[in-house]
């Protein structure tokens, strides 16, 4: 399911995740931003009906500063942390017409920012999000991150059927307009994950949450 990177402006997020993920508390569920490599950012989306989008931007960079004939690595399909219970279908997702990352219907289904790095990269930061709970199902997996202490192991599997191992390094709740984007979409430096979700109190007047839950974890053997 990954598309092809070739021909279409990559997005390196930056400010993207601000409200991140469409989480809901009171009526419905909010977009997550992306950020480009340009002077804008972009913002996560939720398609089905969902509040009011509380994301950045992403900066973006043109595809013609890449390899055309790079072979992109696959797509992740599927994360897993056995400690939390938590066993979660994957799908790539790219930007909307106003540059948000968005958000599934479905908010047991998280997203993988496809235009940023995949497991199997060399560098950067593979970027999922999901939503943190949904008037319609309630608490919702990625609600569990909070509770991963450091070390907990990560598996994401690809679509090759190749199983990534990680390790959680941190996890930080960050109040949306303080949340390090660049380093979140990094495309470069080691390779690592970046997972992020809604947290912090929930602001009923706007229907959103104030923070964004960031979790980092590196490879492992």
């Amino acid at each position: 399911m990954a598309a092809t990177r070739a021909g279409v402006s990559l997005v390196a997020a930056t400010t993207v995740l601000s409200a991140l993920c469409a989480c809901v508390g009171g009526s419905g569920a909010e977009p997550i931003p992306a950020s480009s490599a340009a002077t804008t950012a972009p913002e996560l989306t939720v398609r089905s009906s969902p509040p009011p989008p509380a994301v950045p931007a992403v900066p973006r960079r043109s595809a013609a500063l890449e390899d055309n004939r790079t072979i992109a690595p696959p797509a992740p399909n599927r994360i897993e942390i056995a400690d939390l219970g938590i066993d979660v279908t994957v799908r790539p997702v790219g930007l909307d017409d106003q540059g948000r990352m968005g958000l599934f219907d479905d908010p047991s289904i998280a997203a993988w920012y496809q235009w940023g790095p995949a497991p199997a990269s060399a560098t950067g930061s593979t970027v999922i999000a999901a939503h943190v709970d949904s008037l319609e199902y309630d608490l919702l997996p990625f609600a569990r991150l909070k509770d991963a202490p450091a070390g907990t192991q990560i598996i994401v599997t690809d679509a090759a059927g190749t199983r990534h191992p990680y390790a959680v390094q941190s996890v930080q709740v960050v109040e949306k307009a303080d949340v390090d984007w660049n380093a979140a979409f990094d495309r470069a430096g080691p390779p690592r994950l970046t997972l992020v979700t809604c947290g912090g109190e929930f602001d009923y007047e706007n229907r959103h949450y104030l923070s964004n839950l960031v979790l980092t974890a590196t490879p492992a053997e």
